[in-house]
């Protein structure tokens, strides 16, 4: 029996904490994964979303971690296919100075056990 997708994402946002995400994405992430963040901007590929993160991680001078609040399951059909949501907080401070800190809510949309649609939603007026 798949790992329920409740428990994917578990593992998945507990990585976060450990600053994980590079290694959360080649995990979980499927090879056509479409990443959309809160403005519509989308990065279609693992690949490309992978290299995307990289230099993003290259722009922070501290990452103090993520707290998570909640996690559900809209959708699971016992097969790798469904919907899940997390809400967390993450706090890193950024080389330029500023700060992300969102209070970020992820809506993952899985096929066959991997993440094929990954909606981030957040203030990009975060502080």
């Amino acid at each position: 029996m798949p790992e329920s997708l409740l428990d994917q994402t578990r593992r998945m946002i507990e990585g976060l904490k450990d600053g994980k995400f590079v290694e959360g994405m080649e995990e979980f992430y499927a090879d056509d994964a479409v990443n959309e963040e809160p403005d519509g901007a989308r990065i279609v590929g693992k690949a490309a979303i992978i290299a995307n993160e990289k230099k993003v991680l290259e722009q922070v001078a501290a990452y103090h971690g993520c707290e998570v609040r909640s996690i559900g399951v809209g959708e699971d059909d016992g097969q790798g296919n469904g919907v899940t949501f997390a809400e967390y907080k993450l706090t890193v401070d950024m080389k330029d100075g500023g700060k992300f800190n969102p209070d970020q809510v992820q809506v993952t949309r899985w096929k066959d056990g991997r993440a094929v649609h990954i909606k981030f939603y957040y203030n990009p007026d975060f502080s």
